[in-house]
Formats: structure tokens, C-alpha cells, sequence
């Protein structure tokens, strides 16, 4: 499994792991078994209807088909970076600055996979085994990367902090975070400390802030501020 840089925000390399090529496939294989059984279940519901004219068919076609076409870019787009494959299979869509991809970014890559896949099968397998970052033609046009969330989780990384049965929680605010949110901070806090970066702990501080709609407290440093977040986050998403 390979491994890339990735450049935040924030000017802050980290290292983050590839998604395999096997990863990749079972992905594609279970999210076309997903398929293929809605595509079974609305045949099945539709031929109940005896469908005999023109109308009725071009509904029956347009009913299977929709799936299809909305099934990758839309719940890859609301699923954060992954399709019910790529859920299981635990690897995630992101761009190569670790942001979360726009629409349109999963609309490119879809549509280059309609090309790089249905027309010329293979293609996009070519271009992921030859490519530094693993990438296909779609995730090349739309500058993202699929990455593997399985060997992430080290102790200094992970998202999770050691609480003291007695630690009262500061900013309640931090429940609304997400978990690749954590993660994201945790990763710019650790390379910001070991690299002696104040003003980028200051960045960071500073879109917390504004994210939570709450503001840093005067007596509090910045890092223990954001180590305070992180502390809080994990105090409510424990409870």
C-alpha cells in the first residue's frame, strides 16, 4: 500500500495511505452487486404492472437507468468520498489537499468513468496501476485521490483521546464536528508542534473558531485550545 503527501489548508504536509488496487475493485464489485439487485427488485415491481406500451416502457427504462446515474456522484458527494463499496471497503474519495470534493468533482469522475471503464474496459485499471497517487483518468481531471482509512488509526493519530474519568467538558460546540474533521485537526496539530509552527496552530485556531461559531477564550493558549476541542469532541461522541 503506498503512501502520498498531502498539503492542507493550513501548508502542512501528512502522510496519508493509498486505497490498493484490491481495495479499489471489491469496492467497484460490491457496489455492482448493490446495483444489479435494485436493478432485479424494480424489474421484478414493474413487470407486475404489465407494461405493454410506449410510455410504459420508456418509464421502466428511465426508472432502472436513474439509479445509475445518480447512485456514484450524488451519495459519493452526500457520503462523504464513498459509495456503499467504498464504506465497506473503508477507503474514501478525497482531493489532493485532504478537502472534501465539490459535486462537480465527483460529476468528472463519473463521467470519465463512464469512458475509462464501460467503453474501454480496463483503462481506468491501467491508469491507477502507472500513476504515482494511484489515480485514474476521472480522479486525474478532478485532482483527487482515493485513500485507505484501515492502517490510519496509530495512537498519536487517531482521533481518539485519553480522558480522565473526571474531565469536564469546555465547548459543548465541539459535538458538532465530524470524524474526519478530528482527524483532519489532530494531524495539523501533531505536524504544527513538531515543527514549531505557531502561526499555522494560529490559522487552525482561528477556523475552529469560526466553524464552531464560538470564541477562544483570552487565558487559554492556542494549543491548548485546540487540544481542549479535541478532548471535548471525544468526551460527547463517547457518551
Amino acid at each position: 500500500m503506498g503512501e502520498f503527501q498531502i498539503k492542507t489548508a493550513q501548508n502542512v504536509s501528512i502522510r496519508q495511505n493509498l486505497a490498493g488496487v484490491g481495495q479499489r475493485l471489491l469496492a467497484v464489485l460490491i457496489d455492482m452487486i448493490f446495483l444489479g439487485l435494485f436493478y432485479y427488485f424494480v424489474f421484478y415491481l414493474l413487470s407486475l404492472t404489465h407494461y405493454k406500451n410506449f410510455f410504459s416502457s420508456i418509464a421502466f427504462i428511465t426508472v432502472l437507468m436513474l439509479p445509475y446515474f445518480l447512485y456514484y456522484p450524488l451519495l459519493q458527494y452526500w457520503n462523504n468520498g464513498q459509495s456503499l463499496g467504498k464504506q465497506l471497503m473503508k477507503i474514501r474519495i478525497v482531493k489532493t489537499d485532504h478537502s472534501h470534493p465539490k459535486l462537480g468533482d465527483f460529476l468528472i469522475r463519473w463521467i470519465l468513468r463512464l469512458f475509462e471503464i464501460n467503453i474501454i474496459p480496463g483503462l481506468g485499471l491501467l491508469f491507477i496501476l502507472f500513476t504515482d497517487k494511484n489515480q485514474r483518468l476521472g480522479d486525474l481531471a478532478a485532482q483527487t485521490v482515493v485513500i485507505s482509512e484501515q492502517h490510519k488509526t496509530t495512537l498519536n493519530h487517531s482521533i481518539f483521546e485519553d480522558l480522565e474519568q473526571t474531565y469536564e467538558p469546555v465547548f459543548v460546540e465541539a459535538v458538532q464536528l465530524k470524524a474526519s474533521d478530528v482527524q483532519l485537526i489532530k494531524s495539523v496539530l501533531i505536524e504544527a508542534k513538531k515543527n514549531d509552527k505557531a502561526e499555522i496552530l494560529k490559522r487552525l485556531s482561528t477556523k475552529i473558531e469560526s466553524t464552531l461559531g464560538i470564541k477562544k477564550p483570552q487565558n487559554m493558549s492556542t494549543g491548548n485550545f485546540i487540544d481542549t476541542i479535541l478532548k471535548d469532541y471525544n468526551y460527547y461522541a463517547g457518551l
